[in-house]
């Protein structure tokens, strides 16, 4: 029985999930936009290793971009903008970013981030806005 209850617990977690909307507040940026979301502290910026990994283009001003279905649970995201086109997130010698970027909760890190910064938890529809800096 227990496991019974256990699989539709799943099955309508996977079929009906809830969507992540993030609203991102650009100004005047464009160009190709990649975002890594990660579920649980594991994982945390491993960007190979994220969750999901999704590439989009910005609009000028605001560009939302919606994730459906995810599973109920605890999540973080980072995206930045790819300036050169060259698919990394560019750095200075002190490792600080030196292209445009945004992070869950619209946190703004002045040291390397911490997961418990950026976490939030999804069991229903969420709608999150990020200034991309």
């Amino acid at each position: 029985m227990k496991k019974i209850i256990i699989m539709i617990i799943l099955i309508s977690n996977f079929l009906y999930g809830a969507s992540l909307t993030i609203k991102i507040n650009n100004k005047n940026l464009l160009g190709k936009v990649h975002l890594f979301l990660y579920k649980g502290k594991q994982n945390f910026l491993k960007e190979q290793k994220a969750y999901k990994k999704i590439n989009f283009k910005l609009t000028p001003n605001k560009t939302t971009l919606i994730i459906p279905k995810l599973s109920f649970g605890e999540y973080a995201y980072t995206v930045y903008l790819d300036e050169n086109d060259n698919n990394k997130l560019d750095k200075n010698f002190m490792h600080i970013p030196k292209e445009p970027t945004g992070f869950s909760n619209n946190f703004k890190p002045k040291f390397k981030p911490k997961y418990d910064n950026f976490k939030f938890y999804l069991n229903n529809d969420l709608v999150q806005n990020i200034d991309l800096k």
